[in-house]
């Protein structure tokens, strides 16, 4: 019964974060893309591979695909990575602003402040909960040798 509820809990996970990472990339696309009115690689680039990462851990997922948990564990790390970045430039770039330019200087710092807890949840608590459920990063060879010896008789 307990191996039962634990696969159970496991796929309501899958499925609870495969439907965040694809609303993620969606929002994240719209974000940039739609929101943002000019192109600027810096901001283009890493958006488009957060997109794609989300829709391809999202898809593998929902899809039960055998490699989805290692490309959901990247999504989340580099979403994280990139999150944090973010979130720390628009408060630096808030402060300095309110500090210089004074009552006008505050209306931005609003801005950019409202930016940054728009993106605090899809760019970094999302992927902290998601590393949290996937565990440690393991490398392919580690992962066949740990379910070899677990396949292995026990007795000779």
């Amino acid at each position: 019964m307990t191996e039962a509820t634990s696969e159970r809990n496991q796929q309501i996970f899958r499925t609870g974060f495969g439907t965040a990472d694809l609303v993620s990339a969606i929002l994240v696309y719209i974000g940039v893309f739609q929101g943002l009115p000019t192109r600027y690689w810096p901001v283009d680039v890493p958006a488009i591979a957060v997109i794609l990462l989300f829709a391809a851990a999202g898809s593998g997922l929902l899809g039960q695909a055998p490699w989805a948990p290692r490309v959901a564990w990247i999504a989340a790390a580099v979403s994280l990575t990139l999150g944090l970045l973010l979130v720390t430039t628009l408060a630096v770039t808030a402060s300095y602003l309110s500090g210089i330019y004074g009552p006008v200087g505050r209306g931005g710092s609003l801005i950019l402040g409202l930016a940054a807890a728009l993106a605090l949840p899809y760019l970094v608590v999302l992927p902290i909960a998601q590393l949290l459920w996937i565990g440690p990063f393991r490398a392919p060879t580690e992962v066949t040798a740990a379910s070899t010896a677990r396949s292995a008789p026990s007795g000779s």
